[in-house]
Parts: C-alpha cells; structure tokens; sequence
C-alpha cells in the first residue's frame, strides 16, 4: 500500500494552490476596497471573508492569465425603508464615487463584482441581520435570501480538522479535477459540501484520513456510494442551514456525468492506493492528475502543466487584455476597466 506523501505535497505545492505571490496581491486590494467601503459606506459594520477564500480552498486558473473568484460578505445595518436591492445598489453606488473603481464595476444578481486585469475578482455580496436571521440580497427579485456563511465555514473547519487538514487539500485537488481536467461541472460550495458531508467524528485519528491519499480515497468512496443510491439528482443541502440547497446551477445532466466521473475516480484512488509500488502508484495517479503529478520522482513530467491523463482541454482564452499582472506588494491591483452593466 503506497500513500505517495511527498508527490501529493509537491504536486499541491506546483500545480494546484495558489500560489503565495497572488494570494498577497489579493489581501492587498482586498484590504484596500474595505478600508475604503469602511470609511464611505451607508451603514457598513464590518467585511467577512466568504466561500473559497475563507475556506482556504482556492487554485490556481487553468492559464497564467485567468482569473480566479474571491467573495467577501459586506455587514449592512438594516434600513427599514430599503428593500433587498437598494443594500447592493449603494455598494454599487459607493464604489462608483471612487475613481479607482468608477465604470470598472460589474453588477450581479446577489453583489457587486470588482474586476482586477489577469488575476481575479472580487465578489462583494451585502449581508443584513433581521430578527436574528442572516440575509444576502437578490436583486434581480428584490427578495432576501438566508444564509449562515460563518456556520457554514465552522462546519467545514471541523471536517477539516478532523482530518488533520488534509480536507482542504482534497478540496483543490478535486476543484483541479474540474477545472484543469474538464471532467465535470459542479460549484464549488456544492463539491465542498458534498466532500464535507463524508467525513464523520470517527474518523478523526484513524488511518482513513491520515495522509491526502488516504483522505481522498475515503472521499471519493463514500461519495460514489452516496451517488450511487442516486441516480436522480439530489438536493444537496446546507448542513447548517437546511432550507438552502445549492442545487441552482446543475441539472439531471451535468448530475449524471459527475456521478459517472466520481465513480471512475473512485476506482483510480483505490487502485493507486493499493500499488506495493510507488512508482506504479504514481503512474495511476498520472493517470488522473496529468504527467506533473511526481515528476520529480519519475525524472521529468513531459506536457504542460495539467497536461497528460488523456487528451490536454484546450486552453480557454484569456479575459486578461494583455500584460502581466500588477507587481506583488503593497500597491493594490488596478481594476480592469470594463463597459458598464447590470446583471445581464
């Protein structure tokens, strides 16, 4: 039984996590559009950290140049006299007096987006507490929607914890699958909830989840007998929060494929895990991941990254105009101008 704990530490390290020079570059903007939300905003409380970000889930784009989603929840006051869109309406309005973000805004049906050339964009999403209850906003119906983003991000904190971090890295490996491989459609609050959803207190401390091979084989195990008691698709719901599901962008198809996807992955991990040779091991996990998985153990990787394990996707054409992106440091991103719209 061979585990592979060094090529999977390489191989996050290389080709799946973002790498450290960007996730500084988006602190820094970040930081610099809630210092200035902070100091113009109409009854701003305070930013929390939201979806990939806060879970410390996020991978590298498929190309240098792509762009990469970072959501961050903005605390409102509630105003009585506001209905669900106004509360998106005047971050929009707040941003646009700022020159550094004026017509470089785009607006969505649940926040306000900054787009920043090559390298991400911000997700500003508007959260108001009433009666207790946490909302987001939708503004295509003007309607509050609950959430419970922090008991969300508690709940997976745990499963990650019980696996002594390994979850987190399962995650990225299976969001790589996706976007790297084009193997299935799936986003990524419903993934992570669905990899959430398979880890049990038990497991905590037993071999099922000591090293990333073994975490990703229980992973992929459980979830393909859960799939498969299901042929039709599922509501896949909110541990925390019941009433939501987050089914809103899959249908029966995109469904099947990714339990057909599942199972085939299923049976690799298991495969992979059982070689008695490690470089036999590595081969079936190429087989999966691309030619860059352990190709310092195999003397080169030959292909590009992602490459191997089948035909390479092609690659999706940068939304980059151009250029590289912004030096890391202190100096916030500059926003890519964009012709202004809403909700298109």
């Amino acid at each position: 039984m061979t585990k592979n704990n060094e090529q999977f530490r390489e191989f996050l390290r290389d080709e799946v996590n973002l790498n450290q020079s960007r996730l500084d570059r988006l602190e820094t903007s970040v930081a610099a559009v809630n210092g200035y939300l902070k100091d113009h905003l109409t009854g701003y409380q305070k930013t929390e950290r939201h979806g990939s970000h806060a879970l410390g889930t996020l991978i590298k784009p498929v190309d240098d140049n792509d762009e990469y989603d970072a959501d961050n929840q903005i605390v409102m006051n509630p105003n009585p006299k506001w209905g669900a869109r106004d509360y998106i309406n005047e971050v929009e309005k707040t941003l646009k007096q700022n020159k550094n973000y004026a017509d470089k805004l785009r607006g969505k049906t649940r926040c306000v987006t900054v787009d920043y050339a090559g390298d991400f964009h911000l997700d500003l999403v508007p959260r108001v507490t009433i009666n207790g209850k946490h909302y987001i906003c939708n503004h295509r119906d003007n309607k509050f929607e609950e959430t419970d983003g922090t008991g969300y991000r508690e709940w997976f904190n745990e499963r990650n914890r019980i696996t002594g971090g390994n979850l987190k890295r399962v995650v990225r490996l299976l969001k790589f699958l996706r976007d790297h491989k084009n193997n299935y459609t799936a986003k990524s609050i419903l993934l992570t909830t669905l990899v959430g959803n398979t880890i049990k207190d038990s497991d905590e401390g037993t071999e099922a989840v000591s090293t990333v091979a073994d975490t990703l084989v229980t992973v992929l195990t459980r979830m393909d007998d859960y799939l498969q008691k299901h042929p039709t698709m599922p509501s896949i719901r909110n541990p925390v929060l019941p009433t939501e599901t987050f089914n809103r962008h899959w249908d029966q198809t995109k469904y099947a494929n990714f339990r057909n996807r599942v199972h085939s992955h299923a049976a690799t991990a298991k495969k992979a895990k059982a070689e008695q040779s490690s470089e036999k091991a590595i081969e079936i996990w190429q087989g999966l991941f691309g030619k860059e998985f352990g190709k310092s153990s195999t003397g080169g990787g030959g292909g590009t990254r992602g490459g191997g394990g089948g035909s390479t996707p092609p690659k999706r054409p940068s939304n980059s105009p151009g250029g590289t992106a912004a030096a890391a440091g202190s100096v916030p991103l500059a926003p890519r101008p964009r012709e202004a719209h809403r909700f298109g």
